[in-house]
């Protein structure tokens, strides 16, 4: 593929990210009514993604992915099961199904398209060195941010309890920390071995660059 339409991919991917993270913000702003909701990790994630879409930045995207990948995948079977049997697995999508605004539906169903358009992006960029450490600091972050200005009753990024139909037994935030941890280690490392999203001639380790 020549670079000139490499790049103008890339832009127009990165610029729909954008508008769908601007728009999700902005509509549940409108709907909630208070900021605490535009803390969601998909919503930040879906920014992020489409800023390093358009600065080719390969470890904004790829930081994003480990923190996402694995959620979206559950949402995404979950979504299926819904659509196809009327029964949910996990009890995180049946809000896709309820009636309300279109345009929460429309933004909503960048869940559907986020990891295999994500992967296309790294594929185009290529990775050079693994990105675990920028993911799990980044969650660190929201995770206290979250707890200090959100409410149980929103339970924004599950950070005070389970957001699937399956409750957790313990202290919580350990299992959240523990939970994510093995999301970002496990994805990080998928990508990191697959050839075809790493840059020629560059063997990549888990840990070390």
């Amino acid at each position: 593929m020549q670079e000139k339409t490499k790049n103008i991919i890339l832009n127009l991917i990165g610029i729909l990210y954008i508008i769908l993270g601007v728009g999700a913000i902005i509509n549940t702003i409108y709907i909630e009514l208070g900021l605490a909701p535009i803390l969601w990790l998909c919503y930040i994630g879906v920014i992020l993604i489409g800023i390093g879409f358009l600065m080719k930045n390969y470890l904004l995207v790829l930081s994003q992915l480990n923190i996402l990948a694995i959620p979206l995948l559950f949402w995404n079977i979950d979504f299926y099961s819904i659509l196809l049997t009327g029964n949910s697995l996990f009890g995180i999508t049946e809000y896709f199904f309820i009636s309300g605004p279109l345009i929460g539906k429309i933004i909503s169903s960048q869940h559907l398209f986020t990891i295999p358009l994500a992967i296309y992006t790294i594929y185009l960029i290529k990775i050079k060195s693994n990105a675990w450490l920028i993911s799990f600091f980044q969650i660190t972050i929201v995770f206290f941010i979250t707890r200090l200005i959100s409410s149980p009753d929103q339970n924004i990024n599950c950070v005070f309890k389970s957001c699937m139909n399956i409750q957790f037994t313990g202290f919580y935030p350990l299992i959240w920390f523990i939970g994510f941890f093995v999301i970002i280690f496990v994805t990080n490392f998928i990508l990191m071995n697959i050839l075809f999203l790493r840059e020629a001639g560059r063997v990549i380790g888990t840990i070390k660059k």
